[in-house]
């Protein structure tokens, strides 16, 4: 799973942070990992230098990205790529152009409002990206390393593609896993568990109770969970639908959200 894995990085220290978390998973996973770094002005235009090499932008890209092989070279297959900025459109640019299976982010600027316009680059990878996309809780710095991952279902086929790479991932990575559903009856949500039931009878299951989102989010921090895992289904064409389940998570948990591309 994840054969190539993409993260961005800009220099600072919460960037910093996502590139050691993706560093985390390619090494655990055996992943390709592709980190990149934006540079030109506002519009991704280079500036009309006599040569490559007289560019301070490209410069500074080609140190940032030197510095980020040699922290994890040693541990994973690391290819750096510079691309034209800015860096949330060329983010999702350079998953397409990489078919990479997995783009990494920071979630610095998001706040905690799903509907706060889309000007974060991980509100712009999350939405505009068709893979699946970690966001790591950089606000909060937390260290790599998933330990107990709970995962959110709500019975639906679609959903059952996030319980199944959630699973998937905690068998490689050696850490524990729930299924949780969220409702406010509490017998249509247990209803809701019965597929996964079926399907991975040893699974632990949980059902939270109030409006999903909140429910998950609640129940993740409670049980101190470091991987909060949602399927992407509630995002409308290429993820764009503020206020689903998976944006609302995304913004208000204080943990790493992996939002796993599912059909639906």
């Amino acid at each position: 799973m994840f054969a190539k894995i993409l993260v961005g990085t800009d220099g600072s220290e919460t960037a910093k942070l996502a590139v050691s978390h993706a560093a985390h998973l390619a090494a655990a996973l055996g992943s390709e990992l592709v980190v990149a770094t934006a540079h030109g002005d506002r519009r991704g235009r280079r500036h009309p230098f006599a040569s490559p090499a007289d560019d301070p932008q490209a410069a500074i890209a080609r140190a940032l990205l030197r510095d980020a092989a040699q922290a994890h070279g040693a541990d994973v297959r690391v290819r750096a790529v510079a691309v034209p900025g800015p860096a949330g459109e060329a983010l999702v640019e350079l998953a397409a152009r990489e078919a990479v299976d997995l783009v990494v982010v920071g979630n610095r600027g998001m706040g905690r409002a799903a509907w706060a316009p889309l000007s974060s680059v991980p509100d712009r990878v999350s939405h505009r990206t068709p893979v699946c996309v970690l966001i790591v809780d950089t606000m909060d710095g937390r260290p790599p390393g998933y330990r107990r991952i709970l995962v959110g279902t709500d019975g639906s086929a679609s959903s059952e593609r996030a319980v199944e790479v959630a699973v998937s991932l905690a068998g490689r990575l050696g850490a524990e896993v729930a299924a949780a559903t969220a409702g406010e009856n509490e017998g249509a949500a247990s209803a809701a568990l019965a597929p996964v039931r079926s399907r991975w009878p040893g699974l632990a299951t949980l059902v939270a109770h109030g409006p999903p989102a909140t429910a998950l989010v609640n129940l993740a921090e409670s049980g101190t969970y470091d991987l909060l895992v949602v399927g992407s289904r509630g995002f409308a064409g290429p993820r764009r639908l503020l206020g689903s389940v998976p944006d609302r998570v995304a913004h208000e948990a204080r943990t790493s959200v992996l939002i796993v591309a599912t059909a639906g």
